[in-house]
């Protein structure tokens, strides 16, 4: 293989050097504006198979105008091989510098990737796969994980009060975590205030018990969060014995999406249908959020706008995602 570097004062005349010597078989390894003694130049390096090397004899202007044989399809057909081949080489480095804007706007790398892949505009790409994912109908058996402090609790209870009120259905809330200090107490007041049926189970008991409360049309199950004492081995044990059981993961949206990713690496085996995504109202730029829409993540069921009990929570509908991801967007 022959590499050359070729310079010219513009582009189009390094381009033309490299068809000139090497012929419509050269590969353009890389073009850049180079600053010399004389001032800003064109340099192209190009490559191609020593025996492809043709050097082309040059036209005889004089001639084949004395002999009115230079004609305008001659030149446009020249100006449209070069065209073609400063595509070739600029391409690429359009292409990453698209991906670059993107990362700089703080999407996700591999949701940035995908949309350089697809060729879209970020609207599009956003409502192409918030239809791809759809929507999933409500289990009843309703349990959510997630770590601490991300909201189960709270917003189970709105979801409680969005099932009963929305849709006038029998609703429990069953607790599971026995190891908040002074949380039992709470939850029960809480469950007081807003007329939820409210129980509290040991999950020892509730493996052994298994009762499907058939009275209620959804139980929503609260965990305690994700920790040394209750990990995903009493998660695995639990979709063993009850394998009727939903899960519902709990995750902030002001969370970076490399620590999602490692917590989901840990919880992807388990039967999880859909994600309620929390504290929404903290964040002002939702592009990081996009992770949402990788293939390996199930589809947002609920949103949480707020803090306020009950009303601040929404059924994750395309037309609010697609308002929420492209919140802050200039």
């Amino acid at each position: 293989m022959r590499i050359k570097k070729f310079r010219g004062k513009s582009i189009i005349e390094a381009l033309d050097k490299v068809k000139k010597e090497f012929g419509e078989n050269a590969v353009i390894l890389s073009s850049e504006k180079v600053k010399t003694e004389e001032g800003h130049i064109f340099e192209i390096t190009a490559a191609i198979d020593q025996e492809e090397v043709i050097f082309k004899k040059e036209p005889d202007i004089k001639e084949e105008t004395k002999n009115d044989e230079v004609s305008f399809d001659y030149f446009k057909q020249e100006l449209a091989e070069i065209k073609e081949m400063l595509k070739k080489a600029l391409s690429p480095q359009l292409k990453n510098w698209n991906y670059l804007k993107l990362l700089e706007k703080g999407i996700p790398a591999f949701i940035a990737k995908d949309i350089i892949e697809k060729q879209l505009e970020l609207e599009e790409y956003i409502s192409l796969k918030l239809k791809e994912k759809g929507s999933i109908p409500n289990s009843k058996y309703q349990v959510f994980i997630g770590e601490g402090g991300v909201g189960k609790t709270t917003n189970i209870f709105k979801l409680a009060i969005w099932y009963k009120y929305k849709y006038k259905t029998d609703v429990l809330v069953l607790s599971l975590d026995t190891y908040k200090i002074g949380g039992i107490f709470q939850t029960k007041r809480l469950a007081e205030l807003l007329e939820i049926d409210f129980e509290i189970l040991d999950i020892e008991d509730f493996k052994e018990i298994g009762v499907p409360f058939n009275k209620y049309d959804y139980v929503l199950i609260d965990t305690p969060g994700l920790n040394k004492k209750f990990g995903i081995s009493d998660l695995e044990d639990l979709i063993i014995k009850l394998p009727f059981l939903r899960f519902y993961w709990v995750v902030k949206a002001t969370e970076h999406y490399e620590y999602i990713l490692r917590l989901w690496r840990k919880i992807e085996k388990l039967p999880v249908e859909g994600i309620l995504l929390t504290f929404t109202d903290k964040i002002s730029n939702s592009l990081p959020i996009l992770w949402l829409l990788d293939d390996r993540f199930p589809p947002l069921i609920f949103i949480s706008i707020g803090e306020r009990l009950p009303e601040d929570i929404m059924r994750a509908e395309e037309d609010i995602l697609l308002n929420l991801f492209l919140r802050g967007i200039e």
